[in-house]
């Protein structure tokens, strides 16, 4: 199913491969040249870093975070400031069993430094670019052990780290609010490459903490225990243990019931049903694809375009590999089997995918090189159409993924929200539009505004954030019932304006003692 990579043979084939001679006439120049040319990627990587920690600061600036933001910024916020179980008001449930995203609570020590909420972004900018660094180091390892020589694998990283950085991948996952996957891809990476490397007990470190962001994250995990696997009797053990594990992990969260967020009833069409939830949900859903395997089949292949082209900027032919095979093929078809269409689409929920991909890729070209006489002539010919391909792809949707997530929300409309956010005090409730509820969402309490809705009173001053405009983007969205609400608040619940300016409207609302919930309601 895959090539071999290097530990499938590793015992046999390191010691051939260490009993050439050096490429390189310089007795000491090769080791040198090697660590230069890690250098040179940690400071492409740490100043693609930096780049991505000012587009998030703009787009923070700009207000364009949502409800998935609202969700960690709540929990992050509240658990930093020493509320040790969060109750999530956006999504309705306590914050731990949104997911049983333990990692949570150690990002929150960054709180205590840092209150601000941007740090999120950043902490998600470091993710994507640890996760290119460490893949980076991984195939500059493989290169040195197949020894490689110098000046051709110096072209192989500098195409390698191009394509990172041109990847429109990487920009889709940081204007979507923020979310787990891009964490556990660090980690999942980091587990790979020791394991890869034979550091098997640094490896369960990272295996561990993967598992703490979550249970998509535990599938990950799954997909890199397979690749283990296929790699060779060195990693086999391991990834056996490493499978057992997640899986093992994801019992328990779902005993625990710490799973409300993961959305198991998406997939509930495969078996024929409307919703699934708990163990009893897991048993009737495997049972059913075990009876009806062409409905897996079916819907797999009305996504496989989908896969294509989630997969194409970083080539196609490293799913081919073991090490690149794993984990994309067990994230995709996971997102691809979602009654939800917009997983398999959406850059964050398949960061994973991306990394071992482009490791994958490596692989296969080079094993294809050193493999078969005048190997080389085909791997550079795929080698050219696959960079041709990434960078063509990438270069031309990349800008364009920097500029949509500081350009949803106009300079004048983000001067507003500046405003309410300064009017707004502390301890009010917020009630606001979806799309830029975000920030607003470092409180005890914040809901998103939906037509017709039932909404708890908490506080003694309710405050209500109604950007019309914004909900043009979202297709089961009515900016007419935000306008219908804005009346709603302002005369009905004779409600004081705050801002009204620039497409956005605030208003507070100091509601009558005893008063437990109001109804909005948005069109006559």
């Amino acid at each position: 199913m895959t090539v071999a990579d290097d530990t499938a043979v590793s015992a046999r084939q390191d010691a051939t491969v260490d009993s050439l001679p050096s490429t390189d006439g310089d007795p000491g120049g090769p080791e040198r040249r090697w660590k230069w040319l890690r250098l040179a990627g940690a400071v492409v990587m740490g100043l693609w870093c930096i780049g991505l920690v000012v587009y998030s600061t703009t787009m923070y600036h700009h207000d364009f975070l949502g409800e998935d933001f609202a969700t960690y910024n709540q929990a992050w916020t509240l658990i930093g400031q020493g509320h040790l179980n969060p109750y999530d008001t956006i999504y309705h449930f306590p914050f731990i069993k949104s997911d049983f995203e333990l990692i949570i609570w150690p990002l929150a020590l960054v709180h205590l430094v840092y209150p601000g909420s941007v740090a999120l972004l950043w902490i998600q900018d470091l993710a994507v670019a640890g996760s290119g660094f460490v893949v980076f180091l991984w195939i500059v390892d493989y290169l040195e052990r197949r020894r490689v020589p110098w000046w051709p694998a110096a072209g192989v990283v500098s195409v390698v780290l191009a394509v990172l950085v041109a990847s429109p991948g990487a920009y889709q996952i940081l204007f979507f609010d923020f979310h787990m996957e891009p964490i556990s891809t660090v980690f999942v990476l980091l587990a790979g490459r020791d394991l890869w490397s034979g550091r098997h007990r640094r490896a369960w470190i990272w295996v561990m903490l993967a598992l703490a962001c979550g249970t998509f994250a535990a599938i990950t995990v799954v997909g890199l225990g397979i690749s283990a696997l296929l790699a060779g009797r060195e990693t086999r053990r391991q990834g056996a243990l490493v499978v057992a594990a997640a899986i093992g992990w994801l019992a328990l969260v779902s005993v625990l019931g710490a799973s409300a967020g993961s959305g198991i009833t998406t997939y509930a069409h495969l078996v024929g049903r409307r919703t699934l939830s708990g163990p009893t949900g897991i048993a009737i859903l495997l049972s059913g694809l075990l009876l009806h395997p062409t409905r897996v089949i079916d819907q797999l292949h009305e996504r496989l375009t989908s896969m294509y082209v989630l997969v194409k900027q970083v080539g196609v032919v490293g799913l081919a590999s073991a090490w690149g095979f794993g984990v994309p093929v067990v994230v995709m078809v996971t997102n691809a089997l979602s009654g939800n269409t917009a997983l398999i689409n959406q850059a964050f929920q398949n960061a994973a995918s991306y990394p071992f991909v482009l490791l994958g890729t490596v692989m296969v070209l080079v094993w294809t090189a050193q493999r078969f006489l005048y190997g080389w002539i085909p791997a550079i010919a795929v080698a050219l159409v696959v960079t041709v391909q990434a960078l063509s792809y990438g270069v031309g949707l990349a800008p364009a993924n920097v500029r949509f997530g500081i350009s949803q929300i106009g300079e004048a409309q983000a001067t507003q929200i500046r405003r309410v956010l300064a009017l707004t005090p502390a301890d009010a409730e917020v009630i606001s539009t979806i799309r830029i509820m975000g920030r607003f969402c470092s409180r005890p309490h914040c809901y998103w505004f939906y037509s017709n809705g039932s909404f708890p009173v908490q506080s003694r001053e309710v405050v209500f954030v109604f950007d019309p405009s914004a909900e043009n983007q979202i297709p089961e969205a009515d900016a007419a019932d935000d306008i219908g609400a804005i009346v709603f608040v302002r005369d009905r619940l004779h409600a004081h304006t705050l801002v009204d300016a620039d497409g956005i409207t605030a208003l507070v609302w100091r509601p009558p003692a005893g008063t437990t919930s109001v109804d909005l309601a948005t069109r006559p």
